[in-house]
């Protein structure tokens, strides 16, 4: 064999072992939401309900109008080694119908403002009549659109499972916040003005909290590196002994 080919060879094993690598590797993870807020036209809503549920709710509804703000902790995903990429991300929320709760569709956003406060009484966020459908304006920017969803009243507890899409712009930010176990704040907003998705909040004791759930890439273990490496190496070390015949 050729000493070109044996060198083909050598980086097309590097390339699998990269590959077997990366896949070997990766992790499905999900965390429970840790706060949340329904930001109506007088701020964030008032009272134990104001936790226990989180409601989207579009214009159509007067001082009941809101978005939702819903947050994250990446420390609670226990992460032991650095992430470079992230594969999936799903957001799970589990219905709470009422009385007013209204069929539609909700917008879902990446928000990188995590220090501005989201509790009633001293929050500065108000729902926005003059920013239609979403109702949030240049609150809690920069956002990132994630994608948009079906709220489908049905019966406690009853889970919408949400597919997002991480727009290439917001990945550095988002696997930045994983990295430091801070925090991810998702925005929930009405894609209509006569949608009303109520949904569990995270304290709610009989209907599950919001779930983030992702698939990542986390570094690979030095270990596994080392093996690659030493393979590697000795593929390398036979192909120059076979040419030096």
């Amino acid at each position: 064999m050729s000493y070109p080919m044996r060198i083909s060879k050598l980086l097309v094993a590097v390339a699998l072992g990269v590959l077997a690598l990366t896949a070997e590797a990766q992790l499905s993870v999900g965390i429970n939401a840790v706060n949340n807020a329904t930001i109506q036209p007088a701020g964030p809503r008032t009272g134990v309900n104001g936790k226990r549920f989180f409601n989207i709710e579009g214009n159509n509804f007067g001082s009941f109008a809101s978005f939702g703000v819903v947050d994250f902790s990446a420390a609670d995903l226990n992460l032991t080694l650095p992430v470079v990429d992230i594969q999936f991300i799903t957001l799970k929320l589990y219905d709470a119908p009422a009385s007013f709760s209204a069929n539609g569709t909700v917008r879902f956003w990446l928000s990188e403002d995590t220090a501005t406060d989201i509790e009633p009484g001293t929050s500065p966020l108000r729902w926005d009549a003059t920013a239609l459908p979403d109702g949030v304006g240049t609150q809690l920017s920069p956002v990132h659109l994630l994608g948009t969803g079906a709220y489908v009243k049905t019966a406690n507890d009853t889970e919408f499972v949400y597919a997002l899409s991480l727009p290439a712009a917001a990945k550095p930010y988002l696997l930045g916040q994983i990295n430091s176990a801070g925090k991810i704040r998702l925005v929930v907003t009405p894609a209509e003005d006569t949608v009303a998705a109520t949904y569990a909040g995270y304290n709610n004791a009989n209907i599950r909290a919001p779930r983030l759930e992702m698939e990542l890439v986390p570094v690979p273990e030095p270990a596994s590196v080392a093996v690659l490496l030493l393979g590697v190496g000795g593929l390398a070390g036979a192909s120059l002994r076979r040419r030096g015949r």
